[in-house]
C-alpha cells in the first residue's frame, strides 16, 4: 500500500511518498525543493521504560554537509510513534539561500505531511 501527500505551497512544499509492509514497517522519500538523497532516519517503537507509552529509537546517516536529516528524524519519529510501526525516511529538500522563515516553514510542512500520512494510513487499515 502507498500514499502521497503534499504540504504547503512553493517554494517550501514538502512531499511525502510511503511505502506499507502491512504492519511490518513504512519507508518513505520525504521531498521539497529540488529533491535529492541527503539523509536517513531509521525509527523503531519501543515501549519506554517507564513502561507508560511508546518511545522510539533512532538511526540517522546523514551526506555530508547535510542538514535535511534533521527532518528525516523528526517525520521517521513521529510516524513510529503514530503507528507502532519500524519506520525508514529518506530525505532530500534544499531550497537555494533559504531564510530562516523558510527552513521553519518547510519544517513544519514536514510535521503536518507525517501527521497527515498517519491519518490516510490508519484509515486505509495500518495500524
Amino acid at each position: 500500500m502507498d500514499l502521497k501527500v503534499k504540504v504547503g505551497s512553493e517554494p517550501c512544499a514538502v512531499r511525502l511518498t510511503l511505502s506499507a509492509t502491512q504492519g511490518r514497517g513504512l519507508c518513505g522519500f520525504l521531498t521539497g525543493g529540488v529533491a535529492h538523497v541527503g539523509g536517513v532516519a531509521y525509527a523503531v517503537p519501543r515501549p519506554k521504560s517507564s513502561g507508560e507509552g511508546l518511545t522510539a529509537d533512532l538511526s540517522t546517516i546523514c551526506g555530508p554537509g547535510h542538514k535535511d536529516v534533521y527532518a528525516a528524524q523528526a517525520v521517521a519519529k513521529q510516524l513510529c510513534l503514530a503507528t507502532n510501526e519500524t519506520v525508514c525516511i529518506c530525505a532530500g529538500l534544499h531550497l537555494d539561500h533559504a531564510s530562516q522563515a523558510q527552513i521553519k516553514e518547510m519544517m513544519d510542512n514536514c510535521t503536518q505531511a507525517a501527521q497527515q500520512a498517519a491519518e490516510a494510513y490508519k484509515k486505509m487499515g495500518g495500524q
